[in-house]
């Protein structure tokens, strides 16, 4: 019961930062819709639907690495984890905010190797972790596909 509490906490707390990330990146579309994007890019609908999924996904690991903090051979994915979700969140204020469109190209690649990194740890141990991980990572390599044309084309 305390690990199902603590994951719809976890949840909960990273949807309200999706939230507010998604606020500051709404505040930033008139610039964004100016750029030139590349024929693959999905509609605006669909980057909230699919963070907001992913972001569930990022809450469960970090809700069950939470749960083994004390144990030894936790650290170092707990460190690489807080690594990317900072990476993560700070992408969409180095991009939408800052208009630093190269700057999010070389950001968003390096969380995508920081996740990767994670993914590789937790695969020898906590499976289910790391594949709850690989959506994400597949969704960041097309994101930095994406932030990639703009940055090439802009």
């Amino acid at each position: 019961m305390k690990s199902i509490f603590r994951a719809v906490l976890w949840i909960a707390v990273f949807l309200g930062i999706s939230y507010l990330i998604g606020e500051a990146t709404r505040a930033n579309m008139d610039w964004y819709d100016t750029l030139d994007k590349p024929e693959l890019t999905p509609p605006k609908l669909a980057f909230p639907i699919v963070w907001t999924t992913l972001y569930v996904m990022l809450a469960i690991v970090g809700s069950r690495l939470w749960g083994r903090r004390k144990d030894a051979a936790a650290q170092a994915p707990i460190i690489l984890f807080s690594i990317y979700m900072i990476m993560n969140w700070a992408w969409s204020f180095i991009f939408f905010v800052g208009h630093y469109i190269g700057a999010g190209f070389a950001w968003i690649v390096l969380s995508d190797i920081v996740l990767l990194a994670l993914i590789l740890r937790l695969s020898q141990s906590k499976k289910l972790d790391a594949a709850l991980l690989i959506p994400t990572l597949l969704w960041g390599t097309f994101a930095a596909y994406l932030n990639g044309y703009i940055y090439w084309f802009h």
